[in-house]
């Protein structure tokens, strides 16, 4: 770990202000911004899960959690009350241990103050309170964002910083090989991802050995669908370990998602369209998404209009596209922004009238509608003021950034969602009759 991002506060002094950091991703930002707060004069402390924790924080005002999961509600509801936490901090808030904190917070009054990827990228991260993604306080009025962004100054485009994946992909295998090496120190830590580490790793390098001929098929299909004549619709995968899925869509898993939306193309699409299944650039490989889209498009009569590709230009391809479909991927949010017909099909803080289509799927490829681009600058700006960090969570220069950027908001920033009104919300699928998730579809047997 670079030792700039670890240098220790000098501060020792006690403050008013008690913020304990939960689990964050694996990368020194987390340490970085609890020396950050601390230099601030507040008071600073961290709960470690497991090895790979614990090598990104240290043993800094730290505390194992060494118990079973199932005990981890009682354990942290006792922390808060024995050292007047005041406030706490996390990274992604549908993890187990993280929702039974969140529980006990709010029975107690706690500021929560919730981490993740940002809503808008590249050079942003998402800082938001109480909840983020299908958990968050953005309303779906548009009436409340033109109003809002009404009387916010404008915002510029921010510091590039980039989201270097390499960096990232670096520091996860350090969190993963070291907490092999912990088993005795945390006994009971089980990881919250739902594939076994080695068989990530496994399937990675099976993806990586094909790169090139993957490469080179996609950008045929891109040139082949925005060269051609024939309309298309753009199905951009999400990873099927992500919560936006597993927590915040009917489907629970992804591959029944893409049955389902292949199923309802072959039965409502123009007969000229085409579909585009495009994989999520991350995924590891263990489902084998072209051999199940090949089949279930085999299966529904469409073989020869379902096209799948592993690369190639997203935003190419969204600008020719008739229109987008996703579950809630931040993807929508981009195809939005580009003036894309979109639909959304999970709970996705984009979705709203005048941002995505608001009627069933079926309807959707027959009349896709485009965005209000006013109403979308409205929501980027509202978006950016409430909810937007400036930085990355990786690099040297984007940890600073996002520390300088993120403290005061910590230490008392305005909370423009306070008043906000509540989701008026609707069905969490626009598809007739979603598709189960069979176990040839959410397994990797077809590899």
């Amino acid at each position: 770990m670079t030792e700039a991002f670890i240098q220790r506060s000098s501060r020792s002094a006690p403050a008013s202000r008690h913020y304990l950091f939960l689990q964050g991703n694996a990368g020194p930002f987390f340490r970085a911004l609890g020396n950050g707060l601390a230099d601030a004069g507040a008071r600073v402390s961290r709960v470690n899960f497991c090895g790979g924790d614990r090598l990104f924080w240290g043993d800094w005002n730290a505390v194992d959690y060494k118990g079973r999961a199932a005990d981890f509600g009682g354990w942290i509801a006792d922390l808060y009350d024995r050292t007047a936490v005041t406030d706490i901090i996390l990274y992604n808030d549908c993890r187990a241990n993280h929702r039974m904190a969140i529980e006990a917070a709010r029975v107690r009054g706690l500021g929560i103050f919730i981490y993740e990827e940002g809503y808008l990228r590249p050079n942003w991260l998402t800082l938001e309170r109480e909840g983020i993604n299908g958990y968050s306080r953005l309303p779906d009025d548009p009436d409340w964002y033109r109003a809002m962004a009404a009387r916010l100054p404008a915002f510029d485009a921010g510091t590039p910083v980039g989201s270097p994946i390499s960096l990232r992909a670096w520091y996860d295998f350090q969190w993963q090989v070291v907490n092999y090496f912990h088993p005795l120190r945390y006994p009971h830590y089980r990881t919250h991802r739902p594939y076994p580490i080695w068989a990530e790793y496994a399937t990675w390098a099976t993806r990586l050995a094909t790169i090139k001929w993957r490469g080179a098929q996609a950008r045929a299909v891109v040139e082949q669908v925005t060269g051609g004549q024939r309309p298309y619709f753009l199905l951009p995968l999400q990873l099927d370990s992500d919560t936006q899925i597993r927590v915040h869509s009917a489907f629970a898993r992804l591959p029944a998602a893409v049955d389902a939306i292949i199923a309802d193309f072959a039965a409502h699409a123009p007969a000229d369209a085409l579909l585009v299944v495009k994989i999520h650039p991350l995924d590891n490989g263990w489902i084998n998404y072209r051999r199940l889209v090949r089949k279930q498009a085999r299966h529904v009569g469409v073989e020869d209009r379902v096209l799948f590709i592993d690369g190639g230009d997203l935003n190419r391809l969204i600008d020719h596209a008739r229109g987008t479909v996703t579950i809630n991927s931040t993807v929508g949010m981009t195809a939005v922004q580009r003036g894309c017909a979109t639909i959304a099909l999970g709970r996705a803080i984009y979705d709203m009238p005048g941002l995505t289509f608001q009627g069933p799927l079926a309807e959707f490829w027959q009349r896709p509608e485009r965005p209000d681009p006013a109403l979308y600058e409205a929501f980027r700006v509202v978006v950016l003021h409430a909810c937007m960090v400036n930085g990355n969570f990786y690099s040297e220069d984007g940890v600073r950034l996002a520390v300088a950027n993120s403290v005061p908001r910590l230490l008392g920033g305005a909370d423009l969602l306070a008043d906000a009104p509540p989701r008026r919300g609707r069905p969490e699928t626009r598809l007739a009759v979603p598709a189960a998730c069979s176990k040839a579809a959410c397994s990797n047997e077809d590899q």
